[in-house]
């Protein structure tokens, strides 16, 4: 999940239903939708969330998939990332679904399990996924259906401005060869060279975790999706490192990295991007956002602890998938939609790498002649972990998945600020996620 997919406690609560995203309860029967026919032509929905670039660019999208297909009348929805997830678990709740929908993991989970989604084998005469790897697919294939086909790859890593590290005179760091310490240490020493500036951005994500248990031979899940895959004493231990981390001075304090989260604040509006960080992790697509907003080129790194880790922990993997009603009155149409976005030259020149790299090589070859320099540095550092040879992410729990990423960041905030120790939270972690399953 990239980082401007979260789902905060505050969103949970806003939406108040029984049949929200986490709760699980949805009826079969609220996959509806209200399009129809205007003038002839047939009308699908199509919604999605993201930033006003992204609305401005999928309009565009839209546009051309309507001259194509005179006969097929698109309706964008869009919103923000909270707002998606709340609209969505009202309309499936009203049955009100719209036809073709942007969906990802541990999200999509409920509304796949509550069989709302639809099996896209079954327009597969429509929707050609033959030119789609099938590890692209492996997190929306589940027993036997196909759920979703994969709007680009993407992956995480840290993100670092060479002109704060020259600003603050510490060389940019190794990346195949640094620890996480070094990451503590680098950060500090960044805090202390330049006034102003902090090292690195505090770590508040699953994905920071993420890593930290695929490099010890853990995951989130086992590789069934039935079982927690990682023990308490690897979660307590990375616990122990972000507290070690934010005494050392390295990052912003508890209360500015809490607040800068509830803001809801972009990318754009984030410490690397406003010049008050030197590194962040991030969603390695939302590069050319950093750039564009901070006005000069950065640099994508490997986490720290690759080297001499128990397994690879990068990866890389579609960060959204595209998905279709299960009770649309228009399968054909969705699934030309559908078609259309993951396999139209023309629709990968408007929107590049905002929703990930392309995974029809046919269709990356097609439009890397007009690539951005950062999008080539994006492309360059997705082959660099693929060269890593990484073990796939196993899928969520359909049930305590989507869960996973609230319960997180409640614990983490208990950790921040001293409310529970690293080892006290590492035990409420696993006991919490237990009671979802």
């Amino acid at each position: 999940m990239n980082h401007s997919s979260r789902l905060t406690r505050r969103t949970l609560r806003a939406v108040g239903l029984t049949c929200s995203v986490f709760a699980l309860t949805l009826s079969t029967g609220c996959a509806g939708d209200s399009s129809g026919s205007d003038g002839g032509k047939t009308v699908i929905r199509f919604n999605w969330w993201g930033s006003d670039s992204r609305h401005e660019m999928t309009k565009q999208m839209i546009a051309v998939f309507e001259k194509e297909h005179p006969n097929i009348d698109v309706q964008p929805e869009y919103s923000n990332w909270d707002d998606y997830w709340k609209k969505l678990s009202t309309g499936a709740a009203a049955g009100d679904m719209p036809d073709v929908l942007q969906i990802t993991d541990p999200y999509m989970y409920s509304y796949i399990d509550n069989g709302q989604l639809m099996d896209l084998k079954k327009v597969k005469d429509v929707l050609h996924t033959d030119k789609l790897p099938a590890n692209s697919m492996a997190m929306t294939t589940v027993k036997g259906g196909l759920y979703g086909v994969p709007a680009g790859d993407s992956g995480f890593g840290i993100v670092a401005d060479p002109v704060a590290f020259k600003q603050a005179g510490v060389p940019l760091p190794d990346d195949t060869k640094w620890s996480w310490d070094d990451y503590v240490k680098t950060s500090a020493a960044i805090s202390k060279g330049k006034k102003g500036l902090v090292g690195t951005a505090m770590p508040l994500y699953t994905n920071d975790l993420g890593t930290w248990l695929r490099q010890h031979g853990e995951d989130y899940w086992t590789k069934d999706g039935s079982k927690i895959g990682f023990s308490e004493e690897t979660v307590a231990a990375y616990w122990e490192w972000v507290v070690k981390l934010r005494d050392s001075g390295g990052t912003t304090s508890p209360d500015a990295a809490i607040e800068q989260l509830s803001s809801g604040a972009g990318v754009e509006q984030g410490l690397v991007a406003q010049h008050k960080a030197a590194m962040s992790d991030l969603s390695v697509t939302q590069l050319g956002a950093i750039e564009g907003a901070g006005g000069r080129e950065t640099k994508l790194l490997l986490f720290p602890g690759e080297d001499g880790a128990t397994q690879v922990g990068a990866y890389t993997k579609p960060g959204i998938f595209y998905g279709a009603s299960a009770r649309t009155e228009h399968p054909k149409e969705a699934a030309q939609l559908l078609d259309f976005l993951v396999n139209s030259p023309e629709a990968a020149k408007i929107q590049k790498f905002d929703r990930g790299v392309p995974v029809n090589p046919d269709v990356l070859k097609a439009i890397t002649p007009e690539l951005s320099p950062v999008e080539k540095r994006i492309a360059d550092y997705l082959q660099r972990v693929n060269a890593l040879k990484p073990t796939a992410v196993h899928i969520p729990n359909a049930k305590a998945g989507p869960a996973v990423p609230d319960i997180f960041q409640r614990l983490n905030e208990d950790v921040l600020f001293n409310r529970l120790s690293p080892k006290e939270a590492a035990k409420k972690f696993i006991s919490e996620i237990k009671s979802q399953l």
